[in-house]
């Protein structure tokens, strides 16, 4: 009977002990150290945390497509009238400053010939520079003028030549000379402006926030 008596004591001393350090005091429990632990990683207070939210995606201005095809055609066609205007032009101008207006024969005079030169190439490079704007192309008139000077002014000087077989080349080059140059002109200017529009700048806004909840705004970019 006493044996029974230890052994039942026994038992009631294991199942007590876990269930007693439930009732430990609030001094003894501080000591065994807070309940939730501590951050894996530290984090200082002067660091920026990600925004909540994505940055505006930046989307660049859809253009229309270089129609290059239909360039060739439609500024030979416009440029042709151009070149037929400014011909006149160049002419009449050219005629009234080195005084062949007045009935003297001037036709191989370098003056007038270059006033027509220059005026043929003025007219051929409007016309190709307006067909290929309306086309989507982004070339420059300057540089397309350029092309079209290279191809005129020569073959313009070529009238003006004592030989004959030279003039007559000099006219059919003429024809033929100052749209070459308008439309290289024009396409080496277009291709050097989609390129530099590629390879642009883009930056857009960014806003965070800190540990202590103020806002942080700033650029983010792409050079």
């Amino acid at each position: 009977m006493k044996t029974c008596c230890l052994i039942a004591s026994f038992a009631v001393g294991l199942v007590g002990m876990p269930a007693s350090g439930q009732h430990l005091p609030e001094s003894e429990r501080a000591v065994e150290g807070p309940s939730v632990p501590p951050p894996l990683i530290s984090v200082p207070d002067d660091v920026v945390e990600a925004p909540g939210w994505p940055p505006p995606s930046v989307t660049r201005p859809a253009t229309r497509r270089y129609r290059r095809g239909a360039h060739i055609p439609l500024g030979l066609l416009l440029g042709g009238g151009g070149m037929l205007v400014g011909g006149m032009g160049g002419y009449f101008l050219g005629s009234s400053v080195t005084g062949c207006d007045n009935g003297s024969s001037c036709e191989r005079e370098t003056g007038l010939t270059l006033s027509v030169g220059v005026g043929m190439a003025l007219g051929v490079a409007s016309g190709v520079y307006l067909t290929g704007q309306w086309l989507g192309g982004e070339g420059g008139f300057g540089y397309t003028l350029l092309g079209a000077a290279l191809g005129a002014v020569p073959s313009a000087l070529m009238l003006s030549s004592d030989s004959d077989d030279v003039a007559v080349l000099g006219g059919f080059a003429l024809l033929v000379t100052p749209f070459v140059g308008a439309l290289f002109g024009f396409g080496l200017s277009h291709s050097a402006t989609v390129r530099a529009s590629m390879s642009q700048a883009v930056v857009v806004p960014t806003v965070g926030r800190t540990r202590d909840g103020s806002l942080v705004t700033g650029l983010a970019g792409r050079f």
